[in-house]
Parts: C-alpha cells; structure tokens; sequence
C-alpha cells in the first residue's frame, strides 16, 4: 500500500514513475524469481528441465532491508551527480555508497545537483569507505565513474570482491576495448553494462556538497554482456534521468553490440590530433613567447589540428568498415563521421560549420576546457600524465591500432599512417613504449587492453561466451573413451 501511495503521489505531480510499479510487481514476485520484474516473461527467461528459472539479470535488492545497493567508484563530476540522482530519483529504493580514496570529504553526507532550469535535487550517501572490502560485496551495482586509463587497475583490484551471481558491474563511460577488459578480469559471466556517453555535461561546484548539470542528454546508448533490455529499463536507466525537471531523459537505448564505442568519433581522435597541434614545436624544452599554446584546449582550434583531426576521421571510418565488411557486427551501423556527430549532438551551440577546425573551436559547449600543460619559469611542458593524454592515446588510439593489425593478418589493410604518427609523438612525450618498428609490440603494451593477434574479430563487437556447460560436456565425453581398467 506505501508503494502504491508512492506511485499515485507521482503520478498526480506529472513524474512518469516506471521504477515503483515494476518495484512492486518485483517484490511480490521475489519469491519466484531473485531477478527483474521483466525476466519472468521475457525471451531470455526459459524453465530448466529441474524447474528453475533463468534471470535476465543478477539478483537486485537482496540488503537486509530490501533495497538496491548502488557503489560508486570515484567522486569526479560524474560521481557527484550521481550520488545527488540516485537516492531521490528512485524514491529512497536505492541505498548509495562511495568507494574513495577521499572518504572525508563526504562528511556532510547529502550531495545536491543543480539543474539548468536552477531546481535543486538532494541525494544521500549511505557509506563512504576507502576499502572496497566494506562496501563491494553487499552490492547490487558497481559503478566505476573514473578515468578511463585506470579502468584495469580498478578492475583488477575489487575483483576478488565481486560475485558475478549477485553483482552487476558498470562504467558511466565507455572507450577502447572496455568489454574486453571486463570478461578477461571478471570472467565470461560477467554482468556487465557500458554508457557510450555520460549522461550530462556536468561539474563539480563545492567537492563533496554540490554539483551542476549544464545540460542533460534526451538518449544515451548502452551496451551490454549478459544483462537484458528489461533489466536496463527497470534498474539502470531510473537512476540517471533529471526527472525532477519535469522529464524522464535520457532514455536508454539498448545497443547491438559495443562498436559504438570502440569506434566512436570522439575523444580518441580529437584530443590527440589537438594536443600533438598545440606542441607540435616542442623539442623536449619549455615553450615560450609566441611559441607557447593557447591556454584553451578547443577554441580557436586551428587548421593545423582540424586537417590532422580529418585524417584521423578518415582512418577511423575506414578501420570501421573494414570491420563491419569482415564480421558484419550491427553496432558499426551506428558510428557516423565526426562532423555528423558534432551537428547531431552540438550544432545549435556551433557558430562557423564551416570547417572541422572551426565546427570544434566555436563549439559553446566545448569553450571552457583548459589546455593541460606544466608550467615552469622557462615556460610551458606538455603534461604527460593528464587524462588528455592518457586516455586516448593507450585506450583511445592503440585499441583501434591493434583492431588495425589483427584485420592486417586476416588479410584486410586499413590504413593508420596518422594514427600510428600520433602514438609515437606521444609516447616520446609520456616516457611510454607501444609502438616497436611501428607495431604494436612496445614494453609498456602489456598496460593495456589490446586485441590479440590470436583473439577472434568477433572480440571487438562482443566478447563472445563459451558455451553452457562446455566444461562439462568435456569431462563426459573423455570419461565415456573405450577403456578397460587402470592398467
């Protein structure tokens, strides 16, 4: 009856509230299945021989109390947003926890967000630890919120924390082989999802208290290993919409496969083609006078950096339709130029389309990212450790290169002459070592997650899952060999 009286309260105020209908139906059917509401009926739900049933998802409200247990990893801007989104968005339903290496910053315990209209929504954190021992294993979801270069580390380290029967593992954006990653460190039946955008553009105001939504997406696609479209639309999607603005955005869309991703017309290739253009004078000393970069990362670009960033554009679509040509993955379908995607996502905050320089430097949503650079008194150094750097050249750039190399030894060449350029240029500026005589053979490549020369292409779309009980049937079929005795 509590429930139900939710449900009215907010239909009555004009807030669609998909997640208390699907909550009740789910509690009163808890005792048939530990798994989503829509698991009991849809495709991927079947009866065993024994009476069992088969989740569309891992098992979610299994607290003491009932509720879903929600961990983020990393406060950055997302996490703040999320820690303010989830608690209220779901009606109390969701209990949000922090895993950090700044606990005590999340002394006061009640995030706010502000939205672009100027309403203000309050969360709740539930606990905040530093050591994932005391939150990870009671949890529902796994929400990994930080840079993409420290994904593995990540991964690696609560691995032994994770129960793939009961937990739900997820990042809020994806880049280069990410699905990979997850199966290699979690297993094949990883509950894994992947958010192919972050769901706002956001920051954070005053850390650990506030933070501030400049614009919220109306869809954001999402991919998946072993969870179904029903148990996105129930769980996931919930937690991230603005619905205290009065809509239910961004909405969801389950996609095919994760090439979307991995071939995605942005960061990956924009960043590179903008930080090489900016430092393209440097020599290994300082910067100064006229030689020293714009302090802006993206306005003003000029036509160096655009010409450079076409020429990435171009590999990139072509190393795409290699890929789709080869294995036929549907995600490919969805990866359009960057120049498409700029007017699709951006074009009414574009002021001059005019170029793919002038389409990224007079992009309002892209003017107030900083150039990240070192500071001395002789000048200035390209920041070797920044994500700018880190992200996209060994999860952005070396991915696609290895994708390049492995469609090379089945006979398909694709050229990554600029790629491969960027790559060197920035692995003598970061210290690194992945390209060795131009292959992807370097020291430091063992950092990364890269595709194998014996892994099938099939990886990239979809990291494919042994069959049911493969090991099994193994075992049977040498136990029943001819064979008389020990001899």
């Amino acid at each position: 009856l509590h429930q139900l009286a939710l449900a009215q309260a907010c239909v009555q105020i004009g807030i669609r509230d998909q997640v208390g209908q699907m909550w009740r139906t789910r509690r009163l059917t808890a005792h048939v299945c530990p798994g989503p509401v829509g698991a009991t009926s849809s495709p991927s739900a079947s009866a065993s021989s024994s009476g069992a049933r088969v989740c569309s998802g891992p098992a979610i409200g299994s607290s003491k109390d009932g509720k879903i247990v929600v961990t983020l990893i990393a406060s950055g801007n997302s996490g703040h947003v999320c820690a303010a989104l989830f608690e209220g968005n779901t009606k109390g339903r969701v209990r949000t926890q922090i895993l950090t290496s700044r606990p005590e910053v999340w002394q006061g315990r009640r995030p706010r967000v502000v939205f672009p209209c100027g309403t203000v929504q309050e969360g709740y954190v539930d606990k905040v630890s530093d050591d994932p021992a005391e939150l990870i294993p009671e949890s529902d979801i796994v929400l990994w919120t930080g840079p993409v270069n420290t994904t593995k580390e990540i991964f690696e380290n609560i691995r032994r924390h994770i129960d793939p029967q009961k937990t739900a593992v997820g990042t809020i954006f994806a880049q280069g082989l990410i699905h990979v990653l997850a199966q290699r460190v979690f297993g094949p039946d990883v509950r894994f999802f992947a958010l192919r955008n972050i769901p706002w553009l956001c920051r954070v105001t005053k850390v650990g208290e506030e933070s501030e939504i400049v614009g919220a997406k109306s869809s954001i696609g999402i991919m998946t290993l072993n969870l179904e479209e029903d148990w996105i639309k129930e769980y996931l999607e919930p937690l991230f919409v603005v619905q205290k603005t009065g809509k239910w955005e961004p909405v969801m869309e389950l996609l095919p496969d994760f090439c979307p991703a991995v071939f995605n017309p942005a960061n990956q290739i924009i960043h590179p083609a903008r930080y090489w253009a900016l430092f393209r004078t440097w020599s290994g000393q300082p910067l100064s006078g006229a030689n020293e970069p714009s302090e802006w990362l993206y306005r003003d670009m000029d036509e160096v950096s655009g010409e450079v960033l076409k020429v990435l554009d171009e590999e990139l679509q072509s190393l795409k339709d290699a890929y789709h040509a080869a294995t036929g993955a549907l995600g490919c379908k969805s990866v359009v130029t960057l120049r498409e995607r700029l007017l699709d996502q951006y074009g009414g905050q574009i002021e001059d389309k005019s170029t793919l320089a002038r389409m990224v430097g007079t992009n309002k949503a892209y003017a107030m990212a900083r150039t990240p650079f070192i500071r001395t008194n002789l000048g200035v150094m390209p920041n070797p450790n920044h994500r700018v750097v880190t992200d996209d050249i060994g999860w952005g750039l070396c991915p696609l290169v290895s994708i390049a190399e492995r469609l090379e030894l089945a006979g398909i060449r694709t050229p990554t002459s600029m790629m491969r350029m960027l790559i060197e240029w920035h692995q003598n500026m970061m210290g690194k070592e992945f390209l060795f005589n131009g292959r992807l053979r370097g020291r430091d490549c063992a950092d990364l997650v890269l595709l194998r020369p014996d892994d099938p292409l099939e990886f990239v779309a979809k990291a494919p899952t042994p069959a049911p009980k493969k090991w099994l049937s193994s075992a049977d079929e040498e136990g029943s060999e001819h064979r008389i005795g020990n001899p």
